[in-house]
């Protein structure tokens, strides 16, 4: 297809706690008969994704925190350049 210019971007927004939240809930499912091995590796592999998630949520909520305080000073800066090219 042909790029023509004509075509706007699209934006997007992500919602990073649902994802978390769809990430994390407890999912029901049917579990075949395993060994005892494989459900103690099972358990120790939920664990440590768990724990992952765990601190890419903590991340996720201090990148959120910076966004929101360089969003306030992009405003102030703003601002202030508009309060100086009108004096």
């Amino acid at each position: 297809m042909a790029d023509d210019g004509s075509q706007k971007p699209v934006g997007f927004n992500i919602d990073i706690g649902e994802i978390l939240r769809d990430a994390t809930k407890p999912r029901r499912r049917r579990t075949a008969t395993r060994t005892t091995s494989s459900n103690d590796m099972d358990a120790a592999l939920r664990r440590a994704v768990r724990v992952e998630l765990a601190g890419v949520e903590r991340a996720l909520k201090d990148l959120a925190v910076e966004v929101g305080k360089l969003r306030r000073s992009n405003d102030d800066l703003a601002a202030r350049v508009a309060r100086l090219s009108k004096g």
